[in-house]
């Protein structure tokens, strides 16, 4: 569990005629810019130095605190019209030394007009994964990966205004061939798409998808001159540091148990939400 203690600020910008203002805290854990990431504190009336004394909670995997940001910003709540914005703070939670909390002051910023929220949040997606052994030869588990793309949320259109027409790909990795690679159909105009569609890998080693492969999981928005990257997954097991792991086998938090349920009830389908990430660059992640 991650607490967030807000406890005062001071200094604010009058918002309201009366010469106050009437501040309340908002929060979201980047990269989910979703409602169900949203918190906030109560209303200060009439100050511009109010006292909150609040603590925020975010249920979050230990895994996933480094790709994490605290996203907080204060706003001049207003009963008629709209809420006045006055400031805010981005914390990566990497940067914070979260074993040993202290309180800070932080200095609000202006509104970063230059970063959208789909920098931080691009959807989310539920999959459907199952693995069903057929077989053994020379000691090895062969058997079948099915991955059931089931649907999308909040998906937004990267080619401007409106929706967009979204489509998924699927490799298993290292394998990123043509011929390894799976796709579903383009849905269009939808952010919130609907496909129940299953593709399937044949003669997958279990010992290898064990620790060394790696389901990688993509939407695009579709054109016809050109597919713009949505977000993606990388669904697979914790990288242990050894010299066969390569960057691409970067799964952390719930890539992880998602794979861990897989691998721990062969034969039936282990279903989860993945909020995708933003970039398939290769994270940092580090050992003990």
């Amino acid at each position: 569990m991650l607490h967030i203690h807000v406890n005062r600020a001071r200094d604010l910008a009058a918002a309201d005629g009366n010469g106050f203002s009437d501040p309340y805290v908002k929060t979201y854990l980047l990269p989910d810019h979703s409602k169900s990431s949203k918190r906030k504190t109560n209303i200060a009336r009439k100050t511009l130095n109010p006292v909150y004394n609040q603590t925020l909670k975010y249920i979050v995997a230990p895994l996933e605190l480094n790709s994490q940001t605290v996203w907080l910003s204060v706003w001049d709540w207003d009963r008629f019209g709209r809420n006045q914005f006055l400031g805010e703070v981005r914390l990566p939670l990497a940067s914070l030394d979260l074993s040993n909390p202290t309180e800070c002051w932080y200095t609000l910023q202006d509104k970063d007009e230059d970063t959208g929220a789909t920098d931080f949040y691009r959807g989310q997606l539920n999959l459907a994964i199952r693995y069903t052994p057929s077989g053994t030869k020379k000691g090895k588990t062969r058997g079948s990966l099915d991955v059931v793309i089931k649907q999308g949320r909040d998906f937004p259109s990267m080619g401007g205004a409106g929706k967009p027409d979204p489509v998924v790909k699927c490799y298993l990795l290292p394998d990123k061939s043509s011929s390894g690679k799976r796709k579903v159909g383009v849905i269009k105009n939808q952010s919130d798409p609907v496909w129940e569609e299953i593709v399937t890998y044949e003669k997958v080693v279990l010992e290898e998808i064990a620790k060394e492969r790696v389901l990688e999981v993509t939407v695009w928005d579709w054109d016809k001159k050109g597919s713009s990257f949505i977000g993606g997954l990388r669904i697979g097991p914790l990288p242990d540091g050894s010299s066969r792991n390569h960057d691409w086998m970067d799964s952390i938090g719930d890539e992880v148990s998602h794979w861990e349920m897989v691998l721990a009830h062969p034969g039936e389908w282990a279903e989860q939400w993945h909020t995708l990430r933003t970039t398939m660059d290769p994270r940092n992640v580090s050992f003990q």
